[in-house]
């Protein structure tokens, strides 16, 4: 996959997981932070997620 930001609807479907969970797996340090895109959205770094998800791959 190419670098970048993901908005939450890619997110949530990549990590398979409601945007209410991803919200709470973010505050307890879970999961990768949001970064600010504008005034008014926001997103992952592709990178950030993808790493998350191997990291969970090998601890499985």
């Amino acid at each position: 996959m190419e670098n970048g930001i993901m908005r939450s609807p890619e997110v949530i479907a990549l990590v398979g997981v409601s945007r209410t969970t991803l919200w709470r797996m973010e505050r307890d340090g879970i999961f990768p932070k949001r970064v600010q895109v504008s005034v008014r959205a926001v997103g992952w770094r592709r990178e950030m997620v993808e790493k998350w998800i191997q990291d969970r791959q090998e601890v499985a």
